[in-house]
């Protein structure tokens, strides 16, 4: 039996690969993002799917310490988790980080999120590079409907893509399924 351990397990997404895993015959551990992390087992599969969206606004109106915050959830969390999670690994494990933005077009007002899967984005080819007895990817699942979009409409008219994502929430704009999210990250496997 394959076993996953999963970080972020708030997370819409987190709580749907591993309800697939689960099915597929995967032993799946989820722990919530900001508990302290602790291993119980070796893994073939770590996902860290930790995430926020906010501070939400240009990027000389967002509060600074909120703006550090966000780029700690969404990079240096995961990063600090693998540093403990490491050791636990089995022969050809493959960790897997959850992507953000397209990093090929920019995301006003979304600076710090964009920053801190950035890091993501450029420390995984690094860390393949570094450790290639281990699979290192990002899962870019694209717009899936899940909460993190309320943060989103908190923000307002402040977000730049506000009246997408009330179209995403309300339905009028196709977004990517849980399935097709599972389909990726068995590609990714």
């Amino acid at each position: 039996m394959k076993h996953c351990q999963i970080f972020g397990s708030g997370s819409d997404i987190a709580i749907g690969l591993a309800t697939r895993l689960k099915d597929d015959g995967w032993h799946v551990r989820m722990v919530p993002g900001r508990a302290a992390v602790s291993i119980e087992a070796k893994w073939d599969l770590l996902l860290l799917m930790h995430g926020t969206l906010e501070p939400i606004g240009k990027f000389f109106d967002t509060y600074a310490p909120a703006w550090r915050e966000c780029v700690h959830i969404n990079a240096l969390h995961p990063l600090a988790t693998l540093r403990v999670a490491w050791p636990y690994r089995n022969p050809g494990a493959t960790v897997m980080f959850l992507g953000g933005p397209n990093m090929l077009r920019p995301s006003p007002t979304y600076t710090a999120y964009r920053a801190g899967k950035a890091i993501l984005e450029s420390l995984v080819v690094t860390l393949g590079e570094e450790y290639p007895d281990t699979r290192f990817r990002i899962l870019r699942p694209g717009p899936v409907l899940t909460k993190i979009h309320q943060q989103t409409l908190k923000a307002g008219n402040v977000a730049a893509n506000y009246e997408r994502v009330e179209r995403i929430v309300s339905g009028e704009e196709k977004t990517v399924t849980h399935d097709e999210v599972y389909e990726k990250l068995k590609s990714l496997l």
